[in-house]
């Protein structure tokens, strides 16, 4: 049984209703963090995400299948070490956290700093050891060992940190680290008073196309109702929509639940504090005029999300080569458009992108002008392109790769055939084109394409980023996960 932690003795007892613990998901990258939330759910997030890399923030809710009634609502973090703000806003909104290590790979340096910034929000700690499945014999005392050096003290050792030993892939040992999260849970007292004024925080942020923005947030005290009017840092809004994890309608949030908001006026600022009373709209300050030497790389940065926005223009800002650093002449949330490739060009600069879209104009006009753009889906991959140019070499040259598409759902019509929902992960994909079916990277199928349908209209083409459903002939059985790729042989 976890013992109470020594930082949350001194702290006073919350009056008002119990709620559901919230439990931030720490740990280097690639040690299992989002696989073990993948098992805890029974949802397939991971399998989906670029590189293997967690890059943005969710919030889940899991509850107890037996008759406990208890929930516990979790934040995954994002791994990378340019993701380190982020982690450390996830944390400041979290009773609990639970630190993922691989028991075959150890503590390494954002371990180290995913322990730091845990103790600097005053939470308590419990450690997954994750990867039992494949760790090697004696794996255990070690890493235990590279804990203690790192003041996080084992319970078995004499600490107060409880370790549990787990597998994400096999399930072993999860039911005992939900029991000791909940045990931890129970030990806090954890109360809000959903009568309070609304106090939230913004976990992550983002501009849908069809949507406008949206915002992912926690409730900390009081309760979030459909139209509450509500104010985010230099944002406010009437929330229009309220929708769960689960993607269900709510009328309303109480404390300890994560939950989206529609009808925020921009996107907010992840991190930054909701509430609805006493605050007046706050007015914009006048931005700062853009000042760069001439030797500096001029660089237009969008991202998919502000989360993602604030991480990779930290690290940006913080290369230099041979004193030369990047300027950022624009940075913000959304596809790449016109007004992007116009600016860069007067300013003789480039546009990078990150899990954002080209419009097709916004491209065609870049090639007018002759700037050069690039989105990316792997940071690091958009880092070392920035530190190459910074160094004078050009590195924005596209790799040739043929048009490629990756399947998402498989449907069947009435006829019988059988229909790919499809993502364009790159190039277009043309009526009557020819293709190749790749699964598991063996070709499985050749065929050519006789239908493409976006919604309830036949188009002749799509482009990257759309979705649509694809029909080929001759006929062949889909799966998810399926890569369609242009034979262009």
């Amino acid at each position: 049984m976890p013992k109470k932690q020594k930082t949350r003795k001194t702290q006073p007892k919350k009056k008002g209703a119990s709620r559901p613990p919230v439990v931030v998901v720490l740990g280097h990258i690639d040690h299992g963090k989002t696989s073990l939330l993948d098992y805890i759910r029974k949802a397939r997030v991971a399998q989906g995400e670029s590189g293997g890399i967690t890059q943005s923030i969710g919030a889940y809710v899991w509850e107890s299948p037996d008759d406990s009634a208890r929930k516990i609502t979790f934040i995954d973090t994002p791994g990378h070490a340019a993701f380190s703000k982020m982690r450390q806003r996830g944390a400041s909104v979290a009773d609990i956290a639970i630190l993922v290590v691989a028991a075959d790979d150890g503590v390494k340096p954002q371990t180290v700093e995913a322990i730091a910034h845990a103790k600097a929000a005053d939470v308590p700690l419990v450690v997954a050891l994750n990867k039992m499945d494949i760790a090697p014999k004696g794996a255990v005392v070690k890493v235990k060992g590279q804990l203690v050096k790192e003041g996080v003290g084992p319970e078995d050792q004499g600490g107060k940190v409880p370790v549990v030993a787990v597998s994400a892939k096999t399930g072993d040992g999860v039911d005992e680290l939900l029991e000791v999260v909940g045990l931890m849970a129970d030990l806090l007292e954890l109360k809000s008073n959903p009568a309070a004024n609304l106090k939230a925080v913004v976990i992550e942020s983002s501009l849908s196309p069809r949507q406008g923005p949206l915002a992912t947030i926690v409730v900390k005290e009081g309760t979030l109702k459909v139209g509450t009017r509500v104010f985010a840092d230099r944002v406010d809004g009437k929330v229009k929509a309220l929708t769960d994890d689960v993607g269900s309608r709510l009328s309303k949030v109480e404390p300890g639940f994560p939950v989206q908001v529609l009808g925020f006026s921009d996107v907010p600022p992840v991190g930054s504090l909701v509430a609805s009373e006493g605050l007046e709209k706050p007015q914009p300050e006048a931005a700062a005029p853009v000042q760069s030497r001439k030797e500096d790389l001029n660089i237009v940065l969008r991202t998919d999300t502000e989360g993602s926005l604030e991480a990779v223009s930290s690290a940006i800002s913080a290369l230099e080569v041979e004193d030369k650093k990047a300027n950022l002449l624009l940075k913000g949330v959304g596809s790449i458009g016109d007004s992007d490739v116009r600016l860069a060009a007067t300013a003789s600069g480039l546009i990078l992108g990150f899990n954002v879209p080209v419009i097709s104009s916004a491209a065609k006009l870049a090639d007018d002008f002759g700037v050069g753009v690039r989105s990316f889906t792997i940071i690091y991959e958009l880092l070392e392109a920035v530190e190459k140019l910074l160094a004078g070499v050009h590195a924005l040259e596209e790799e040739k790769k043929p048009p490629e598409a990756e399947v998402l759902k498989v449907f069947t019509l009435h006829s019988g055939d059988v229909v790919g929902g499809v993502k364009v992960l790159n190039g277009k994909f043309k009526y009557r084109d020819r293709i190749k079916v790749l699964r598991d990277d063996e070709e499985v199928h050749q065929g050519r394409i006789r239908g493409l349908r976006v919604g309830k209209d036949d188009v002749s083409k799509i482009g990257p980023g759309k979705e649509a459903g694809i029909l080929i002939k001759p006929a062949f059985e889909f799966k998810k996960g399926d890569r369609l790729v242009i034979d262009s042989s």
